[in-house]
């Protein structure tokens, strides 16, 4: 890996983008992980060179499928914001690891209160380009949890979105409004585990996005979790 990021380095220093470029498909996953995430970090570091790596992440990700270390690596706005212009390219929001999961499972369940990706992704959701985007939020894990679901169950928030993000959190339920038995069922297991210590409430934020997802009252959530 540390070959892989000395030879970004040096292409990059000496101008060579294209030859970056047609190098990358030879390289294995790890190493083309490891270059993407090189891209990132450095990037976050210099606005100068922000908008440049950016642009060299989406060539490397137009030439070949995300790596699948970098799906998992995607867990939070600024990660996603850097690398929107290439997920567009080779079904990257519908790419599934190992596990099932796509960048959209591991950013739902990550992301921070302060910092949620909703409002954004709904943003993206009105360019035909990211039209991947739908379809990865349709998708099972391996847990038969969706992105929401696992946002609903795995994610640490406590409180209810802001308006302008659970607005847009609402439209990406509206594409994803079928639920399997055994995705419905699986959004009940995971709920009953994080109340497994406590009491669930109706006015809960967990109850109230469940509810909302499964188009549901929340009175029918809790006897559920009863």
């Amino acid at each position: 890996m540390y070959a892989s990021i000395r030879q970004l380095n040096a292409r990059l220093q000496q101008h060579q983008l294209q030859e970056l470029v047609d190098e990358y498909p030879a390289l294995n996953p790890q190493q083309q992980a490891a270059q993407l995430q090189h891209l990132y970090l450095t990037a976050a570091q210099s606005e100068v060179k922000y908008l440049f790596l950016q642009n060299v992440a989406s060539r490397l990700l137009q030439k070949v499928a995300i790596p699948l270390p970098v799906i998992a690596f995607i867990n939070d706005l600024d990660k996603l914001s850097f690398f929107t212009p290439g997920l567009k390219f080779n079904n990257a929001f519908s790419r599934q690891d190992e596990h099932g999961n796509t960048l959209l499972h591991y950013l739902f369940s990550q992301c921070e209160p302060e910092k949620l990706p909703f409002n954004y992704l709904r943003s993206l959701m009105l360019f035909e380009s990211n039209e991947g985007l739908p379809i990865g939020l349709k998708q099972l894990n391996q847990q038969h949890l969706s992105a929401i679901g696992c946002f609903i169950v795995l994610n640490s928030i406590t409180d209810m979105p802001e308006k302008h993000q659970f607005s847009a959190l609402l439209a990406m339920m509206e594409v994803d409004q079928i639920h399997s038995t055994a995705a419905s069922n699986a959004l009940f297991k995971g709920l009953k585990q994080s109340y497994s210590h406590q009491t669930p409430h109706a006015y809960d934020c967990k109850v109230v996005l469940a509810a909302a997802y499964l188009q549901l009252s929340t009175e029918q959530v809790l006897n559920m979790l009863s």
